[in-house]
């Protein structure tokens, strides 16, 4: 067949004769694909938070017996409001989650690209959702523990070492010994 190698051909080591420092990672590692879904479904679940606000906005704001009786419900636990009222406080409060779910699904969806400002882009945004939610369990909101757990989550999975290294370095070029 073929003549055998020389002991001393530059190619008898084959694709591991020369590395240049270690290569890049070649697809996303878990850690961020685990953040990627997790904010997906965070993304989703603000959208739906966001829309069941408004929907209860449109309630208190309208004019039948359903938004009357829900407006004494609201009487009842304490937070006296007016149709108006109540309509502005439940469509301010839905803007903060449907925001989030905008923000948080835009975010998953670029996560793909291997930049360090999408990176650092993420860690900001689960920063500033932390100090929010931090905010919410100072002031009562006792349940939001559990979001603030998972968003902590978040941000110690994107700054481990191999997520750092996926994002911080570039793949090799084509044809690059490195290059996948």
């Amino acid at each position: 067949m073929y003549p055998p190698q020389q002991p001393d051909d530059p190619y008898a080591a084959g694709a591991y004769a020369y590395q240049p420092g270690p290569p890049a990672p070649a697809g996303m590692p878990g850690t961020a694909i685990t953040v990627r879904v997790l904010m997906f479904i965070g993304g989703v679940c603000g959208l739906l938070f966001g829309a069941l606000f408004w929907l209860a906005a449109a309630m208190a704001s309208g004019e039948g017996q359903f938004s009357r009786d829900f407006l004494d419900g609201m009487r009842d636990a304490g937070l006296p409001l007016s149709g108006g009222e109540a309509g502005v406080f439940f469509g301010v409060m839905g803007a903060i989650p449907f925001l989030y779910g905008v923000v948080s699904i835009v975010l998953a969806s670029i996560m793909g690209h291997r930049s360090a400002g999408v990176m650092w882009s993420i860690v900001v945004f689960q920063g500033l959702s932390a100090l929010l939610l931090v905010l919410a369990v100072i002031t009562g909101g006792f349940a939001s523990i559990i979001p603030l757990f998972f968003t902590i989550g978040m941000i110690v999975l994107m700054v481990v070492p191999n997520t750092r290294a996926f994002y911080e370095s570039k793949p090799a070029a084509p044809g690059h010994p490195g290059a996948y």
